[in-house]
């Protein structure tokens, strides 16, 4: 129940933080939309668990943000070189977590970061495409994996 409180009043206040207007016409049609998208969302055990691994999860968006951008300039590095240095490898990565979130940002978390994908979620390992050896093996060194591990409270890798 709380879960769905939570849904509700999250979506309800950014209704008013988007559109700016706070007649009464705007709350009517604040209260509907915010009721649909809570009475729509089945899968609020999973908005639960982002509440309750939250402050994890907020400290993991930093680090992610930051392989992103090494990665960026990896690619562009790449992109760049007239020899076009690409040796792309499909690897098997470890992903044994337990709950169905932690392997959804997991495999996320790949594929946001340039130069890798994940093309296929098996029960305990994602296959992935790398543009280069060195970066999949800096997937299969687990790091992104223990990062994703510790916000749910998982080994993970």
């Amino acid at each position: 129940m709380r879960a769905r409180v939570s849904v509700f009043a999250t979506c309800f206040v950014l209704w008013f933080v988007l559109s700016g207007h706070f007649g009464l016409a705007d709350l009517v049609m604040a209260a509907v939309a915010s009721a649909v998208v809570t009475a729509l969302n089945r899968d609020l055990e999973q908005i639960g668990e982002v509440l309750r691994h939250g402050r994890r999860l907020l400290a993991y968006v930093p680090w992610i943000a930051r392989e992103i951008w090494l990665a960026n300039l990896q690619v562009v590095k790449l992109v760049l070189d007239p020899r076009l240095p690409i040796d792309p490898v499909l690897v098997r990565v470890p992903a044994r977590f337990s709950s169905d979130l932690a392997r959804t940002v997991f495999a996320n978390s790949i594929t946001l970061t340039p130069g890798t994908i994940t093309i296929e979620a098996g029960a305990d390992e994602f296959l992935v495409h790398a543009l280069t050896r060195a970066a999949a093996d800096d997937l299969l060194a687990g790091a992104m994996a223990r990062r994703v591990g510790h916000v749910f409270g998982e080994p993970g890798g």
